[in-house]
């Protein structure tokens, strides 16, 4: 299960929301209807606005996610029940209800099962008033057909955005020519290892690499042939590294590794792993080879800036001597 529309803390503070509503309304329309609310219902909307203002004030990393399947259930409730004990009026409340699980959960799998909760609830308030009146059935009538509706469209909709929003989100992290992760990518992965590793007082490595000369070979076989040549580079650095690994490309023909839970001696050995693989790449009678730096958290750097200009300094020493690419004789 998972908010996949919205965010979480998004779903939290409508759902507060949505619950306070409904408290208000039901409370609102038993003074006005009635001129005063029995304890029942004085009950019941204190304990939902409690609720609610949970969501909206207790920080959202306290509760778990799947109560998030509590807050449209216990909504629907509160009007079920408000239902038979203030007026039919309020059924009106489980539009908002159904648009709240719509957004939340754009999945029919779990809207699906609220539909038929908000439904029954829609009939329930008969077995325990007499008050079948053509008013009710008119609200009955108006009210469930725009439930359906509401929780269908909105569904498919917030699912379609999703599908959008997911395509917009991989290409936003996605190197267009390679299809490794481009710097941002490479960015927001350095601060969440440096912080996760930081917590647990573990090593991690960060490679860079590029590949020597590399404008030799745009300039003698043409930038098609680069780019071919630097897609087929992000290829073989993805397999060659572990699934934990991330292989980035900072820009031109500048490549990063990120390997989590590795110390130097680990690093060392990756980086001769990926200098080797490299070498099985020829374009035409050229070799290619690459120089690779390391640096290692915490030794060399606390922060993403730190790590990289580390890196960037072992690379500069072991490029002492040009040797990426090479023609055969």
């Amino acid at each position: 299960m998972g908010t996949n529309a919205i965010s979480l803390r998004s779903a939290w503070r409508l759902g507060g929301a949505l619950l306070i509503v409904t408290a208000v309304t039901v409370l609102a329309a038993a003074l006005l209807l009635d001129g005063h609310a029995d304890w029942e219902t004085a009950t019941l909307t204190a304990v939902t606005a409690v609720f609610g203002l949970a969501c909206l004030r207790v920080p959202r990393d306290r509760w778990n996610e799947s109560l998030l399947l509590a807050i449209p259930a216990l909504a629907i409730v509160q009007v079920t029940v408000a239902v038979g004990l203030v007026d039919f009026v309020l059924t009106s409340l489980y539009l908002p209800i159904a648009l709240y699980v719509a957004l939340v959960f754009p999945t029919l799998r779990i809207a699906v099962p609220f539909l038929f909760l908000m439904l029954a609830g829609l009939f329930l308030p008969f077995a325990y008033t007499d008050e079948s009146t053509r008013d009710t059935a008119l609200w009955v009538l108006v009210v469930g057909p725009a439930v359906v509706f509401i929780t269908v469209v909105a569904v498919r909709l917030t699912a379609g955005l999703h599908t959008s929003r997911e395509e917009y989100r991989r290409l936003s992290v996605v190197d267009g020519l390679t299809g490794v992760g481009n710097y941002r990518a490479l960015m927001t992965r350095l601060h969440h290892e440096t912080g996760r590793h930081a917590r647990r007082q573990r090593e991690f490595a960060l490679l860079t690499l590029d590949l020597d000369e590399f404008k030799v070979v745009n300039e003698t076989d043409g930038h098609l042939v680069g780019d071919a040549l630097l897609a087929i580079v992000g290829a073989l650095l993805d397999v060659k590294v572990r699934n934990e690994d991330g292989v980035y490309r900072q820009g031109g023909d500048e490549f990063s590794v990120i390997a989590p839970e590795t110390g130097r001696e680990e690093a060392a050995q990756l980086s001769t792993r990926i200098e080797q693989a490299l070498r099985s790449i020829r374009s035409g009678d050229v070799r290619v080879s690459a120089s690779v730096g390391t640096a290692v958290f915490p030794h060399d750097g606390s922060d993403p800036a730190e790590l990289l200009d580390a890196a960037d300094s072992d690379l500069r020493a072991r490029k002492a001597v040009p040797r990426v690419f090479s023609r055969f004789v």
